[in-house]
C-alpha cells in the first residue's frame, strides 16, 4: 500500500466525523432545479450482428457497435502554451509507507527542461537520475519511460543515463508529454516520475519532412490451441499521419483477411492452425502516398496441442459448487477478438461459474457521450455467460473513476440525474441477466471518511442511499454490494466502511454484501486481520464476496509462495459461511492489469500454475 504526496481537499475535511451520523450536505449546490436528462438509448445504439470473420467466438453470435467509433481523446491537446512556458511539470513522488522522505530523499532528474523541436528533426534528450543517498554509496537509480511515442527509443548509455531519441513528423505537431520514472536504489517502490513537455512545430517548408515507411502496430506474443480459430486485429501506422493499407502476401489456407468495418486502419486476419509448432504469417504495410514505400513484419503464434490444455482433475467450478460457493474471474473485454480468444473462452468455461465485465460496464466506455451508449461488449459477455451457465456480476454502477469527460465537467446540480439515469438505463437493460451488482465502488478514503468524488460533491453522503435504493427498486432479488479495496487488513478505511454499513442498516438502506478487492502481493501475511474483517461483515448479517483477487510476485518470490497466499485466502473464505464467491481479477497473466507481476492462476500459455492447484486443493480438502 502506498501514499501519494498531495493536499487534503476541504470536502474531505467536511466529512470527518459525519459518516457515522449519516449527515450529508458537504457537497455542492442543491439539485432542486430539476436538470434536464440526457437522451435515453435509442435505435442508433442497438448493437448489430458482426461477421464471423472478425471474431473467434464459439457457440454464440457476436454483435458490434453500429456507428462510427468515437474520436480518441488527445491528452496532449490539454497542454497549453502557458503550461509549456511555465517550465517542467512538478515531479510526482510515490512514497511507500515504510519510507520517511525527511531522511531518504526521492530520486530526481537533473538538467531537464521543456523543449521545442521542428517536425522532421531528430530530438535527443538525456535523462540522468540522481539520488542523494545513492550518490554517496555509488549507486545509480533505475528508470523507465511511462509511454514511448511511436518511433521513439530510450536506449541505455551504460553510464547511468538513458537517451530519449525521437523524430516527430506531421502527425506529432502540437504538444507531447514524455514521462520517465526513477526508482530509489534502496527501495524500488519509492519512485519519482518526471515529465517534460515537447512542443512540435511544422517547418517553413513541410515538404522537407521525410516520408517514412508505414509499420504494423506492436503485436504481443500469443499462444493458441491447434484447430482453434485465431483472430489478429492488425493496425497499420504511418507516422506521417496518413493511413496505410495492409496486405498478406501468402494467406494461410482457408484464412481470411478483411478491412475492419469500423476502423479503416485495422485489418482482421483469421485462420485455423492445423499443426503444432510456430505458425508465422508475413504482413505488408503499404504507404498511401508512395505505393512503393512498404515494410513487412512477421506475426508468429505458438500453437500447442489439445493435450497441453487438458487437466485430469475436476474443474474449479465443479468443486466450488460442491462447497456451495461460486468461483470466477473478470473477463477481458472482447476476448473473442484476441488471437488466443478461443482457448481463453474454453479455459473460462471449464473452470468458472461467475464472471464480471472488467471494463465494458464502466461509465466512460458504456456511456461515453450524452445520449450515446455502447452495449455490444456487455451483451456479448452475457451471451457467453448464458451459454456456459455463469452468473454475471455487474461492475460498477457508481464509481469516482473512469467517468466520461461530460460527467466530470457537468454542472454539480445535474449529477444526481446523470447518476440515476445511468443506473436506470444499465439495470433496465440487464436486470434479468445480472444477479449481483457492485452498486457503489470504492467510496472510502484511506482515512475512513467518504472519498471525494463528483457524486459526493453533488449529493453529499446521500448519493450512496440514492444509488442503493434505486438499485433495489430495479432489482428486487438482486444482490447489491459495496465494493472496496484495501479492506483486507485492519485500519481506518475498513473501520470507516463498517461505520457506513452500520449507518445504512440503521436507516434500512438496502445492502446485501461487501466486495473485497484483494489486489495482494506475494509477501502478504495479514491473514488474521482478513479473517477478523470477514467476521465483522458477517456479524452485520450481510455477505462477503471476494471480487478482485490477484497476488503479484515481488521481491524474488516463488510461485509456491504465491500459491500459499491464494491457499490461505481460499481457506479463510471457505471457513466463513457468509463468503459467497472468489473471483480473480482476470483469467491469465497475459491480460492482467498487473501483468508484469504474473499475478493470476494461469500463465501466458494458459497453463495452470501452483496457485491454481492451491485453490483446487482448498476446494477439495476443506471441511
Amino acid at each position: 500500500m502506498h501514499k501519494f504526496l498531495n493536499s487534503r481537499n476541504p470536502l474531505t475535511l467536511c466529512m470527518l466525523g459525519l459518516l457515522s451520523l449519516g449527515i450529508s450536505g458537504c457537497g455542492g449546490s442543491s439539485n432542486s432545479d430539476s436538470p434536464v436528462s440526457t437522451e435515453p438509448p435509442g435505435a442508433d445504439d442497438a448493437p448489430i450482428a458482426e461477421q464471423a470473420a472478425f471474431n473467434n467466438a464459439d457457440g454464440f453470435n457476436v454483435v458490434r457497435e453500429p456507428g462510427p467509433r468515437l474520436p480518441i481523446a488527445d491528452e496532449a491537446a490539454e497542454i497549453t502554451e502557458a503550461d509549456f512556458a511555465a517550465g517542467l511539470p512538478a515531479a510526482v513522488i510515490q512514497v511507500p509507507d515504510d519510507v520517511d522522505p525527511a531522511t531518504n530523499q526521492a530520486p530526481v532528474f537533473v538538467g531537464l527542461e521543456n523543449i521545442e523541436v521542428i517536425a522532421g528533426q531528430v530530438l535527443e534528450v538525456i535523462f540522468e537520475p540522481r539520488d542523494f543517498e545513492g550518490d554517496q554509496l555509488g549507486v545509480i537509480p533505475g528508470m523507465f519511460p511511462e509511454i514511448l511515442p511511436q518511433g521513439g527509443t530510450f536506449p541505455d548509455n551504460l553510464d547511468g543515463t538513458k537517451t530519449f531519441r525521437f523524430q516527430p513528423l506531421q502527425n506529432d505537431v502540437g504538444f507531447l508529454k514524455f514521462t520517465v520514472t526513477a526508482l530509489d536504489p534502496a527501495n524500488s517502490d519509492y519512485r519519482s516520475s518526471q515529465s517534460i513537455l515537447i512542443k512540435i512545430v511544422l517547418p517553413a517548408d513541410p515538404s522537407t519532412i521525410p516520408n517514412v515507411a508505414p509499420m504494423l502496430d506492436e503485436v504481443i506474443p500469443h499462444t493458441a490451441r491447434v484447430n482453434d480459430p485465431v483472430v489478429f486485429e492488425l493496425k497499420g501506422i504511418d507516422l506521417n499521419g496518413t493511413v496505410p493499407t495492409l496486405e498478406v502476401p501468402e494467406l494461410p489456407v482457408g484464412g481470411s483477411f478483411l478491412q475492419h468495418p469500423r476502423f479503416e486502419e485495422v485489418y482482421v486476419l483469421k485462420f485455423v492452425p492445423e499443426t503444432v509448432g510456430e505458425f508465422s504469417v508475413d504482413i505488408l504495410a503499404r504507404d498511401s502516398v508512395d505505393s512503393a514505400l512498404t515494410s513487412t513484419e512477421t506475426l508468429t503464434i505458438t500453437v500447442l496441442s489439445e493435450s497441453a490444455f487438458e487437466r485430469s482433475t475436476e474443474s474449479l467450478r465443479v468443486l466450488a459448487q460442491n462447497r456451495d460457493i461460486q468461483i470466477g474471474f473478470a473477463a477481458l473485454q472482447s476476448f473473442y477478438h484476441r488471437p488466443d480468444g478461443a482457448i481463453y473462452a474454453a479455459t473460462a468455461a471449464r473452470e468458472y461459474n461467475i464472471v464480471t465485465p472488467e471494463n465494458s460496464m464502466k461509465m466512460d466506455y458504456l456511456n461515453p457521450e450524452p445520449g450515446r451508449y455502447q452495449f455490444a461488449a456487455t451483451d456479448n459477455l452475457i451471451e457467453f455467460a448464458k451459454l456456459h451457465s455463469m452468473t454475471v456480476h455487474g461492475h460498477p454502477l457508481v464509481w469516482y473513476r473512469q467517468l466520461p469527460a461530460w460527467v466530470q465537467n457537468s454542472k454539480v446540480a445535474d449529477r444526481e440525474t446523470h447518476m440515476t439515469d445511468y443506473i436506470n438505463r444499465v439495470m433496465g437493460r440487464y436486470a434479468q441477466d445480472v444477479s449481483i451488482w457492485d452498486v457503489i465502488n470504492e467510496p472510502m478514503a484511506d482515512d475512513g471518511t467518504l472519498r471525494d468524488s463528483v457524486w459526493l460533491e453533488s449529493m453529499g453522503a446521500e448519493y450512496i442511499d440514492k444509488a442503493l435504493n434505486l438499485a433495489r427498486s430495479l432489482s428486487a432479488d438482486g444482490t447489491l454490494l459495496i465494493n472496496e479495496f484495501d479492506i483486507g487488513f485492519s485500519g481506518p478505511k475498513f473501520t470507516g466502511l463498517m461505520g457506513l454499513v452500520d449507518d445504512l442498516q440503521i436507516r434500512d438502506i438496502p445492502l446485501d454484501g461487501i466486495g473485497f478487492q484483494l489486489h495482494l502481493f506475494s509477501n502478504f501475511d495479514q491473514f488474521a486481520e482478513l479473517r477478523a474483517n470477514f467476521a465483522e461483515v458477517a456479524a452485520r448479517n450481510i455477505d462477503i464476496y471476494i471480487t478482485e483477487l490477484d497476488v503479484s510476485l515481488v521481491q524474488g518470490a516463488t510461485a509456491a509462495q504465491q500459491a500459499e497466499v491464494y491457499a490461505q485466502i481460499a481457506a479463510i473464505c471457505l471457513e466463513q459461511g457468509r463468503c459467497k464467491a472468489i473471483q480473480t481479477w482476470g483469467l491469465s497473466d497475459q491480460y492482467s492489469f498487473r501483468s508484469i507481476f504474473d499475478p493470476l492462476l494461469f500463465d501466458r500459455d494458459y497453463q495452470a500454475k501452483p496457485a491454481y492447484s492451491a485453490i483446487l486443493d482448498a476446494l477439495t480438502i476443506f471441511r
